[in-house]
């Protein structure tokens, strides 16, 4: 009996030395869509589309019929440092501006896969998303953290009515997620290495990290015109993360740290309204307005970010069902872009302006999405 009991405090005794190294929240999986970032985010009253599977699945009830064959999206942020550096007379200046605090540079590329469908109450997807990032910060000036992932996730959402009447429905939706997402993992490098990063890369940890989770939502439309939705996201979502000494040692299974670690959940609420005066349609397809909080569950969050940066609004104009102006605010920022529906292929942008601090305005800087998608 002894001898069982002892075997079982070792067990546990070396699951928390595998997990002691872990990060205590894992980050969300998504896709940078174009559209999403123009309007301010996702804005749980909007209809579904293809980037519904993120937002609220109560939408697919009675959905409109379409397909996703491909998408190819970049999303840029910090390209307001990028672009005076280019066209600086005095890049030092701009260095030591940076400088004076921290520096967060990201690349997103999503897809190619980006394929799957929407029918009427339900939805699915493929996506992969490839994350490139450099943070710097004058806490350790001589070091650059860099890190390099890929992940890939499978979605399927199904909305259905719990309620339908002559002005007004009730819907409730839900959505399913497995992921998966590899990398090297941030580690400090000394700046004077960075040149030899990319050899170094088969000599730093490398981390896997096996997912599922679920989003549910609730959606009520009045008037076919005015919609109300909450949704929550990830409230269950457990991830497997093993981190390996270097990506050599994956097939070998020589594990550093392994240990179950949840994905922070969130939670939203809006309002959207779509504009249905004879007046409006006759010069504009469509004139859609939404307002959300998105920070329901922020208390929840490692850092918890001020209630301001939460607030997030969107209008999205449409002319002769082929051309959108879109405009946003997000984080106290604003945002902005247009799209154009070449009915098989549909071309986005955003330029936007993306808060990385908690606070209003503390680490502000300037981002751009360009998002080619293939639909029918």
């Amino acid at each position: 009996m002894k001898s069982r009991i002892l075997t079982v405090l070792c067990f546990f005794s070396a699951l928390s030395v595998y997990s002691q190294e872990l990060p205590s929240r894992v980050k969300p999986v998504g896709f940078p869509f174009a559209r999403v970032n123009a309007l301010g985010g996702n804005h749980v009253g909007l209809d579904a589309g293809f980037a519904g599977l993120f937002s609220n699945p109560a939408a697919f009830a009675g959905a409109e019929p379409k397909k996703n064959f491909a998408e190819i999206s970049l999303d840029v942020i910090y390209i307001d440092f990028i672009y005076n550096m280019i066209f600086t007379d005095n890049p030092l200046s701009e260095m030591r501006n940076v400088l004076t605090d921290r520096f967060a540079a990201t690349l997103d590329v999503g897809g190619p896969i980006a394929f799957g469908g929407v029918g009427r109450n339900y939805g699915w997807g493929l996506f992969n998303v490839s994350k490139f990032e450099v943070v710097w910060d004058r806490r350790t000036i001589y070091m650059l953290t860099p890190t390099l992932s890929e992940e890939f996730t499978f979605a399927g959402a199904y909305g259905f009515s719990l309620y339908s009447g002559d002005t007004a429905r009730l819907d409730l939706g839900l959505t399913a997620k497995v992921f998966v997402r590899m990398g090297w993992i941030s580690q400090a490098t000394y700046l004077h290495e960075i040149k030899y990063l990319i050899n170094n890369l088969v000599e730093m940890p490398f981390e896997i990290q096996f997912g599922s989770g679920f989003d549910v939502g609730l959606r009520w439309t009045l008037l076919e015109s005015l919609s109300f939705g909450v949704a929550v996201y990830d409230p269950f979502a457990p991830v497997l993360v093993t981190r390996y000494s270097r990506a050599s040692k994956v097939a070998d299974q020589q594990m550093i740290a392994q240990g179950a670690v949840p994905v922070t959940p969130r939670a939203s609420a809006g309002i959207s309204w779509r504009i249905t005066s004879p007046f409006w349609h006759y010069y504009f397809s469509d004139i859609t307005l939404s307002v959300d909080y998105v920070g329901l569950l922020e208390n929840m969050a490692e850092t918890p970010r001020d209630p301001l940066l939460n607030i997030s609004a969107g209008v999205e104009v449409r002319m002769l069902e082929v051309f959108s102006i879109r405009g946003g605010f997000l984080g106290m920022q604003p945002s902005g872009g247009i799209g154009i529906d070449f009915t098989f292929m549909n071309i986005d942008l955003a330029l936007y302006s993306k808060e990385l601090g908690v606070l209003p305005n503390s680490y502000p800087t300037i981002a751009m999405t360009i998002d080619i998608s293939f639909r029918h």
